[in-house]
């Protein structure tokens, strides 16, 4: 079995992508040229349009991918971005939303602005609840969204029960993963749907990037490539 330290070093090396080269070049397009009009109407090759993605974005979703054991990862422009993404690809007008109460502030800041403009109610929860959440769920809740470590005062929430009965009404679990990474928690194998990391802080490392990552799962894969597309959410 690959170790993961192994698959940080080779993730996202397909010879196929980049024609045998160590790395993938750097691919700063917004223009894609399509061999025939067929291929453009069918969209049969890989890449449409610098926004959908490029070698160098794929391979990088790929590599993350890869090490969250997920079925498919896009990217987003800053952490943020993929908190709040993750919480529109699960809910929409009239849906309930259940929050841990130790969310990263400017998450709160969305669902008590932008969510309920929108028609997104929420509630914020115990991190310590476990498989308690069970009697907060309502007709209408479509997701759960976790942070474990807590953004600020680090509860290590129980994933695996949380998901257990979030997945028994089928509402969709999400969570910010970033302190812990796939590297110190597999959330994906734990249950959770849509995992999400700020890569401006372990994947960047040096405070020079601005990214954020969502992963999910085969289930939320078809809907996770969709609104991240409709909502034209890239990075460079």
């Amino acid at each position: 079995m690959t170790r993961k330290d192994t698959k940080i070093v080779e993730a996202g090396r397909a010879p196929s992508l980049h024609a045998g080269a160590v790395n993938t070049p750097v691919y700063r397009v917004s223009t894609v040229l399509f061999p025939d009009v067929e291929t453009m109407r069918n969209e049969s090759q890989p890449y449409t349009y610098g926004r959908r993605g490029t070698p160098t974005t794929r391979t990088l979703e790929d590599a993350i991918c890869d090490l969250e054991g997920g079925a498919r990862t896009v990217l987003t422009p800053s952490g943020l971005s993929a908190c709040t993404l993750a919480i529109l690809a699960t809910c929409g007008a009239g849906d309930h939303l259940l929050v841990t109460d130790s969310v990263y502030g400017p998450t709160r800041v969305f669902c008590q602005r932008v969510a309920k403009r929108y028609g997104i109610s929420t509630t914020y929860f115990d991190p310590n609840i476990g498989a308690g959440i069970d009697e907060l769920f309502q007709p209408n809740t479509k997701a759960v969204f976790l942070e474990s470590p807590g953004s600020y005062t680090f509860e290590v929430q129980d994933v695996p029960a949380i998901a257990a009965a979030a997945h028994r009404r089928d509402i969709a679990v999400i969570l910010d993963n970033t302190w812990a990474t796939p590297l110190y928690f597999n959330a994906i194998a734990h249950g959770v749907d849509l995992s999400v990391q700020a890569a401006t802080k372990y994947i960047g490392g040096h405070a020079d990037i601005m990214m954020g990552t969502i992963t999910a799962n085969a289930a939320y894969k078809e809907r996770l490539t969709q609104i991240h597309g409709d909502l034209g959410l890239c990075s460079s």
